[in-house]
């Protein structure tokens, strides 16, 4: 009986949203590219070094453009298998709280970059403009919350799915990627550049994180006392 409720447990966490990946998870190209494409829909180039702390990344070239929204200049996208689809699925029943990633250029001056989040049809979060300073590793977080018309909003747009589409997005997420906006200092207009990108992330609230681990050890308990059992 016991054993029982226990597993109930842990299927009840995977269908409320765990699928989307064992969280917190970090993308950190250790090995390759993981799936992950640029502008082009091509393979960057992965660096085994000189990525955060001098480990892995991935870099491509791209050109500031001013038209739109400004390029897109990594895609990991959910067709591509990026990451082994641990950004797809419903970050909200996940308890995906946060988004980051670690952006390089060596352009002349700061940069602005977004991040866009993407379920498909046209609908898609994307973050406001942060600006990234020449050749330097710099973290970016985007919290998970829909603060769109507010003072201080995080997104900018939310694209096909109109001013209150914050949940039919995050609640199907199909590719996460990574742009440079619109809005860049005049002298870079038209000008391409060596762009990196490292650690990308998403992490729970803390209450959920920690919910997980206790089910992780309700698991861990149950096969203990099974094994017990077994053996009187």
């Amino acid at each position: 009986m016991k054993k029982t409720y226990l597993i109930a447990i842990v299927l009840g966490l995977a269908q409320t949203g765990w699928a989307v990946s064992v969280l917190p998870f970090t993308e950190s190209f250790e090995v390759n590219s993981s799936g992950w494409l640029n502008s082009t829909s091509q393979n960057p180039v992965h660096a085994a070094g000189g990525g955060v702390g001098g480990t892995g990344s991935i870099l491509t070239s791209a050109t500031i453009d001013t038209s739109g929204f400004g390029p897109i200049i990594f895609r990991g996208n959910s067709a591509a298998g990026a990451s082994g689809g641990a950004f797809v699925g419903n970050w909200l029943s996940a308890g995906v709280r946060e988004f980051s990633a670690y952006v390089w250029h060596n352009g002349p001056v700061a940069l602005n970059f977004y991040a866009r989040f993407d379920k498909g049809a046209g609908s898609a979060a994307s973050s406001n403009n942060l600006l990234v300073a020449p050749s330097t590793w710099t973290k970016i977080n985007i919290p998970i919350l829909d603060s769109l018309g507010t003072t201080g909003q995080i997104f900018q747009s939310y694209g096909a799915a109109g001013p209150s589409g914050f949940n039919a997005i995050f609640s199907d997420i199909k590719n996460v990627q990574i742009a440079l906006g619109a809005a860049q200092d005049v002298s870079t207009h038209g000008q391409t550049y060596t762009v990196g990108l490292d650690s990308v992330s998403i992490v729970p609230e803390p209450g959920t994180g920690m919910l997980f681990i206790l089910g992780l050890g309700l698991v861990a308990s149950s096969r203990r006392f099974s094994r017990r059992f077994k053996n009187l």
